[in-house]
């Protein structure tokens, strides 16, 4: 109680109360001062903030016109480095020394020439400057004016063009010189015939414009068809892709080997290179790309959307393949080809299950050329005198990426520094670096480096090989081949090496092996290399690694026809019919020339084709038959007509003209050896009868070991047709469902009107006709059961598997149905809820089963 009086008495005090209203008030004023205070420097701050947004603003705008000026230098000096490395022509030689002849006398007839003359020299002079440094672009060569010699040139030269490459376009993808070495021969001689040739790069640490740049070739980088808008789509591969190497870096020790900030690098730049390739692709509409091949991440992505856009693509062999054979696993599998170097390589590839088909051996589109290059310029003998050794014994010592210590090696360094007349050239690989050639070279003893040159990148591996007397490998690499095509000895160094190769030169003996010290002896003692290797072995060899010498170019621009024609051509014509239908079937097959055969043929036809209608018989016939062969269709009566092979037509065109003949109104096609089992007719009459007329009925055929060779045909891993659940047993039950696939091979059911309609045949096709067919009728249809299998209707085929492999037949199929033909066969597997383990134990339950029976 005291206390609030003594708060009341003090609150009463008008002094101590005035005290207090002052205290508030001027508390009061302060903080309004403050408030005005507080609102001005946030005006100032907006002001501040204002101006900085616009100097930003101008600074950005500014940059990105010096970003777009420096492009558009950095193009115009690509055009530029182009246009000088291009050699003038003669005309355009001719030219100039017109131009400087008439400036020479205009001097002499015109006094006031000389002062104008000078005047627009220097004018050019300084514009010939300005696209030196890139400020203003220069497209121009020296050319002729209208109407002159060089124009009449350019006019001749077209029309000897060939009509089909004009305004073709053309694109290849190149990553480092061995890539241009093999794909750019090919360009130069379609550009020589009308094609429009254009290169593309990708991004790499190497940047692969150096290749390009360096070669004068005209070229884009990938990145130049990436705009703003790809972003969202960039953005989201990219998190799928971190979050598949996410995953594996946890699971997988391989990737962790590698910094982090590089693979997510690698992963942003692969995440833009699939928009890219997508996106020049679709723009440029490209009538044929080309890759060395599809092992790495850009040639996969090329390949992968050229597929896509069904355009043909074509990969080569990039080296001699000495490696494993799992290294080499999806090398064609969006290719729609991929041409190899010899028969050995296909047989290495398609062994470790590369589609056989779709690998053509054509030879090396680089060597034949280089080999004649170097004879015709005489390069062995200028080598020779520019590197003092027109008297020497060469060798050349060849290096792999892998490089033995020196010490190793100081036998033959000896041999050589203590002979006047021997000469040692050393040649390191391009993935050496310069800085560890140099290491290497320092740690050479003086006394033996007098007779030593070493060489990287500055002197080209094939005029060191022309100047050679002799080779010499540390291990199997390509270069060795080519020492062979070159025609050198080849000598393998027996010394030990980290990376062990399946590969061996001796094993082939086409080289001989030899230690170090063997060498140098040999060297010493004057050995005559020459010997050491079997001429006939040699030539083996080369025919084996090496299908063509000379016209490698000229087959791979005509396959290369080929592809873009089937990839091009138009819907086949319908078939006109020529006769009625007055009977139910009409079987179409064409004959083996084994007397036995024929008959056993017959007789399953005659004995389990009862009950089921009426049919014919239509034989088609080789030209040349056998005599005992001949004496069995002679006895043959009723129903039987027999067509006999000409020269020059194909068995697909034969079948064509069967069915035009043919008074059955169901037509059956049946390839060589497949004998029908009973019942056949009647439940391809009961699939007729079910699915309807204006379908493809194919059937279940089995081999005599009573294992699966037909079942509906799907599309593997590398997109290329298999049997679904081949050489399982006959009874397997997923191969016992009634259903639709895309495609039958080996036999085809289908009504006579249907098959006229659709034209036949396709007979460029051959081997491939009946799945031709089958794809052309999905596709024109636009349905999913337009071919159904009937798996009751069962054959047996007694084919000795001894197929002749046809390129044509590849090149049409493959290059018209490139971008339909996409993996089906895990889809199957998914359908029918059956796993790899599953598949592997019925496989070797089979394979068990059938290596019990008797041939």
């Amino acid at each position: 109680m005291e206390q609030t009086n003594w708060v009341t008495t003090l609150l009463s005090n008008p002094y101590i109360s005035g005290l207090l209203i002052g205290i508030v008030f001027f508390l009061y004023v302060r903080s309004l001062m403050k408030i005005r205070q507080l609102g001005q420097d946030i005006k100032k701050l907006r002001e501040h903030l204002h101006t900085k947004l616009e100097i930003e603003s101008a600074d950005n705008e500014r940059r990105k016109a010096e970003m777009e000026k420096i492009k558009q230098e950095r193009d115009n000096l690509r055009n530029m480095t182009q246009v000088l490395n291009q050699k003038p022509g003669r005309q355009e030689l001719r030219q100039a020394q017109i131009y400087q002849k008439a400036v020479e006398i205009m001097f002499e007839k015109s006094p006031g020439f000389a002062p104008a003359w000078q005047i627009t020299l220097k004018e050019a002079e300084e514009e010939m400057k300005n696209a030196e440094r890139g400020i203003i672009p220069f497209f121009k060569r020296m050319t002729s004016s209208a109407g002159s010699s060089s124009g009449d040139s350019d006019k001749n030269r077209k029309k000897t063009m060939t009509n089909f490459w004009n305004d073709k376009k053309v694109i290849a993808y190149i990553a480092l010189t061995h890539h241009a070495r093999f794909i750019s021969p090919v360009m130069d001689k379609l550009a020589s015939q009308g094609a429009k040739i254009h290169y593309i790069v990708g991004q790499a640490e190497r940047s692969q414009e150096i290749t390009a740049i360096k070669l004068g070739l005209n070229y884009t980088h990938v990145f130049d068809y990436v705009s703003d808008k790809d972003n969202d789509e960039i953005q989201n591969n990219y998190s799928l892709l971190r979050d598949t190497f996410t995953n594996n870096l946890k699971s997988n020790f391989l990737f962790g080997t590698s910094p982090v900030t590089v693979i997510d690098k690698t992963i942003y730049s692969t995440a833009v290179e699939y928009i890219g390739f997508k996106n020049l692709l679709k723009k440029e509409k490209p009538d044929l790309c080309f890759a060395l091949h599809e092992l790495h991440r850009w040639g996969k992505i090329f390949a992968f959307w050229s597929k896509k856009f069904n355009i043909p693509v074509i990969t080569f062999q990039e080296g001699l393949y000495y490696g494993l054979d799992f290294g080499y696993t999806g090398h064609v599998q969006n290719s729609t080809l991929n041409l190899v170097w010899g028969e050995r390589i296909k047989k290495k590839l398609v062994d470790f299950e590369a589609p056989k088909d779709r690998i053509i051996p054509v030879g090396n589109t680089h060597l034949s050329n280089e080999i004649a290059f170097q004879q015709k310029n005489q390069i062995r003998k200028k080598k020779r005198k520019q590197y003092q050794c027109d008297s020497s014994f060469a060798i050349l010592l060849l290096f792999s990426g892998e490089i033995p210590a020196p010490e190793v090696l100081y036998p033959v360094f000896e041999s050589v520094s203590n002979s006047p007349d021997k000469l040692l050239f050393i040649k390191f690989h391009p993935i050496t670096n310069h800085a560890r050639m140099e290491a290497w070279v320092s740690s050479i003893p003086d006394g033996y480096k007098p007779r030593i040159k070493a060489f990287h990148d500055d002197e080209n591996t094939y005029n060191l090989m022309s100047l050679s007397d002799i080779c010499v490998i540390v291990q199997p690499s390509t270069t060795g081949l080519e020492a062979l095509a070159f025609g050198k000895p080849l000598v393998h160094l027996d010394i030990k090496m980290n990376q062990k190769l399946p590969y061996s030169f001796t094993e082939f003996n086409v080289a001989v092996k030899m230690t170090p010290e063997a060498l140098g002896r040999a060297i010493s003692e004057n050995r005559d290399f020459d010997t050491i290797i079997d001429k006939n072995d040699l030539k083996k060899y080369l025919q084996d690694e090496l299908s063509e010498t000379k016209n490698a170019i000229d087959m791979v621009v005509d396959i290369s026809k080929k592809a873009i024609s089937a990839n091009q051509a138009n819907d086949i014509n319908p078939i006109k019919i020529s006769a009625e239908s007055d009977k139910d079937w009409s079987i179409i097959l064409p004959l083996p020339d084994i007397a036995k055969d024929i008959l056993k043929l017959l007789e399953a036809i005659a004995m389990n084709s009862e009950n089921a209608g009426e049919f014919e018989v239509i034989l088609i016939e080789p030209d040349g038959i056998s005599k005992d062969a001949s004496d069995i269709l002679d006895t043959l009566k009723g129903d039987v007509t027999r067509l006999i092979i000409k020269a020059g037509l194909s068995i697909p065109e034969m079948m064509n003209k069967a069915s035009k003949i043919a008074t059955g109104k169901t037509l059956l096609f049946l390839e060589q050896h497949l004998h029908p089992l009973p019942k056949w007719l009647y439940y391809l009459k009961k699939g007729i009868k079910k699915h309807g007329e204006d379908k493809i009925l194919g059937t279940r055929i089995i081999d005599k070991r009573n294992s699966i060779l037909h079942a509906g045909i799907v599309l593997d891993e590398n997109h290329a047709p298999v049997s679904a659940y081949k050489h399982l047993s006959a009874q397997f039950p997923n191969a016992m469902k009634e259903r639709s696939f895309k495609m039958f091979d080996h036999f085809i059911c289908i009504n006579k009107r249907f098959f006229h309609k659709t034209g036949g045949f396709w007979e460029k096709t051959g081997k491939f006709a009946f799945m031709d067919i089958c794809l052309r009728v999905d596709t024109n249809k636009n349905k999913e059961d337009q071919c159904v299998y009937i798996p009751d209707a069962c054959m047996i085929s007694l084919d000795k598997n001894k197929e002749i492999f046809d390129p044509d037949h590849s090149i049409c199929f493959f290059g018209k149905w490139h971008g339909v033909l996409w993996e089906n066969q895990e889809k199957l597997y998914s359908t029918d809820k059956i796993t790899n383990t599953q598949l592997n134990a019925a496989g070797m339950a089979q394979s068990m089963v059938a290596g019990n029976l008797i041939e």
